[in-house]
């Protein structure tokens, strides 16, 4: 009787995705010191926030200290993601001077990773995320986790991202399967680098995979 091949019995491609990005980020000789890692993308609604929150969780899982902020003020989504009623957050410390703790919450799924979400809408996002409370926050939180891992807001027509990027080591790139256009990647990558951002990878979402490429592999 053929022994059953069980490989991957206990994983997903899209696990194992998130792993190898963990992996690449914590031991590669050129991102290993990096503690401030952002990812965006060319444009809203390209689906990177759970592939963010997951490998942030999957930091956490290491015993490290990690904490996910949602810096995308125009449209948040970390706050749907996690299935939270209110969503307090950044612009409450920026205009009410909250104190961090009181607003960082402790995530419910994944011990050891903290979130801060992004907050109400403001009238003046821009302003917000170009502020030294902004970046005072990312150098104290530096202090206290080691690793912080940024939601990115989209580097399109829109000064946001350009400026949120500049506070990370690296930025990873996103862009969606049959829907993100060449044009509007290489618009996002020229934008970065305008500011000169780290761009350290990119990372395709909603791919499909098909299984038979490793079909052959499985059944040696």
């Amino acid at each position: 009787m053929k022994e059953k091949n069980e490989y991957l019995s206990n994983s997903s491609f899209y696990d194992e995705s998130i792993y190898s990005i963990k992996t690449n980020l914590k031991y590669n000789k050129e991102y290993k010191n990096y503690k401030i890692i952002g990812m965006t993308s060319s444009k809203p609604n390209e689906k990177n926030t759970k592939a963010l929150y997951d490998i942030a969780k999957s930091f956490a899982s290491d015993g490290l200290k990690v904490v996910l902020l949602d810096f995308d003020l125009r449209m948040p989504k970390l706050d749907n993601l996690l299935k939270l009623d209110k969503n307090i957050g950044l612009t409450d410390f920026f205009y009410d001077n909250n104190n961090i703790n009181e607003i960082l919450i402790k995530d419910k799924n994944q011990e050891n990773l903290s979130i801060l979400l992004s907050g109400q809408k403001p009238n003046n996002p821009t302003e917000i995320l170009d502020s030294s409370k902004v970046k005072n926050i990312i150098k104290d939180l530096s202090e206290k986790f080691d690793y912080i891992f940024i939601n990115v807001p989209p580097v399109d027509l829109l000064a946001d991202g350009a400026i949120v990027s500049t506070y990370c080591d690296g930025i990873i790139l996103s862009f969606k399967y049959n829907d993100t256009k060449k044009e509007e990647l290489d618009k996002a990558v020229e934008n970065l680098k305008k500011v000169n951002a780290n761009i350290i990878g990119m990372i395709m979402t909603h791919a499909k995979i098909d299984k038979n490429i490793y079909k052959g592999y499985f059944n040696k």
